[in-house]
């Protein structure tokens, strides 16, 4: 039977002070830590774009203790917490997802309050290529994390975080939190398996445990080798050899009448954290409720260039030239899914209803954002 403290779930409204009383070298002593009354977060992920969001909103909305986790390598890629490392309510640690032993031991060293878990093979397109490794990754390690947060750490929030992929083959629009899952991708399958093991924990072991659907989310932090930074990153490449008068090749897309519901990520993480904190566990739909097109994208994209452009040509053979006839972005067959999902757009009423969730940015303000980063970046190199 569990006692009364570990029952006892943490309430984010009633942060302690005793974090100003330590100093920053004892705060990264991770026996203190455990001997406190601060509330300790797991986060993963922390080097890809939703994890290190998460640390940024943690470190400025909460008095939490972080634990990011990374998997090591042999070459270091952290661009994206770097500004963190120095924060003394920040710490790294080893974390492999693939083996159960990794995440026991940490949760039962941390002994953490909250579980964050956004650590993922995340590229669709990529799924197809490694689907054991998406399944292991995005699946497999999710029943290791509830097994471990079940035998050690009962008290522990977890959050998986989900994705609109799941919903896959839609048959209506807007898609809400009582559709069905209908996955078209080794990703979105594997998604949609952790859900149900997410469900299965918190009926069986009356866990706090949620998955979230997080509809596509974007931002300046996003991998180019998703289609909204490859199409950022690529017009402002373009952009800049056009200034200096240099030949550029056109950026390849695959299909542009692909539609996506987009949010900024860092919109997002408000409301996972109220997820997080509610009186009962319970799933939300985070989304825009708008639907965009890639070729919506690439528009605004080269509007936000100021490059001027000539559309022509349809499916395979369409393409965005400039008035001189130099070609600017074509359509690429190999780019094409197995299995199309063709339009997701996501009813997030419930959440702003029960959770107060709002969004800061709209799509023309993502795409504006994203252009502008990629092209200082890109001057500045």
């Amino acid at each position: 039977m569990k006692n009364k403290q570990e029952q006892t779930t943490p309430d984010p409204k009633k942060h302690n002070s005793q974090l100003a009383e330590i100093e920053s070298h004892s705060v990264r002593d991770t026996s203190d830590i455990h001997k406190s009354a601060i509330k300790r977060v797991i986060v993963t992920g922390v080097t890809g774009q939703d994890g290190s969001h998460m640390v940024d909103y943690l470190l400025k909305h909460t008095d939490c203790m972080i634990y990011g986790t990374i998997r090591r390598l042999s070459v270091e890629n952290h661009i994206n917490i770097e500004h963190a490392k120095s924060e003394p309510r920040f710490k790294l640690v080893n974390l492999d997802l693939t083996d159960d032993y990794s995440i026991r031991d940490t949760i039962t060293e941390i002994k953490p309050h909250y579980f964050l878990n956004f650590a993922a093979q995340s590229f669709v397109d990529g799924s197809w290529d490694y689907p054991i490794q998406t399944w292991e990754t995005d699946a497999t390690a999710v029943l290791h994390i509830l097994e471990s947060i079940r035998k050690h750490a009962p008290y522990c929030r977890f959050y998986n975080a989900g994705s609109s992929e799941e919903f896959g083959d839609v048959i209506k629009d807007p898609q809400d939190e009582e559709h069905p899952l209908r996955p078209q991708s080794p990703y979105g399958a594997a998604k949609a398996a952790a859900r149900h093991l997410t469900r299965v924990y918190r009926e069986s072991y009356d866990l706090y445990a949620v998955q979230g659907w997080l509809f596509n989310h974007e931002g300046t932090r996003r991998g180019k080798e998703f289609v909204t930074r490859k199409i950022s990153h690529g017009i402002a490449k373009i952009k800049l050899a056009m200034e200096k008068n240099q030949d550029f090749e056109p950026l390849q897309l695959g299909n542009l009448d692909a539609k996506r519901d987009w949010t900024d990520a860092e919109d997002f993480m408000s409301g996972v954290w109220e997820m997080m904190n509610q009186s009962s566990a319970k799933n939300y739909v985070l989304a825009s409720g708008k639907m965009h097109s890639v070729r919506q994208f690439v528009i605004h994209t080269l509007k936000c260039a100021n490059i001027e452009f000539i559309k022509k040509g349809k499916n395979e053979t369409e393409q965005f030239s400039t008035k001189d006839g130099i070609c600017i972005v074509k359509v690429n067959s190999e780019f094409y899914r197995p299995a199309e999902v063709h339009k997701l757009r996501g009813d997030c009423s419930l959440a702003e209803k029960e959770l107060g969730w709002i969004r800061k940015y709209d799509f023309k303000k993502l795409v504006k954002r994203m252009y502008e980063n990629d092209y200082e970046l890109l001057k500045n190199k």
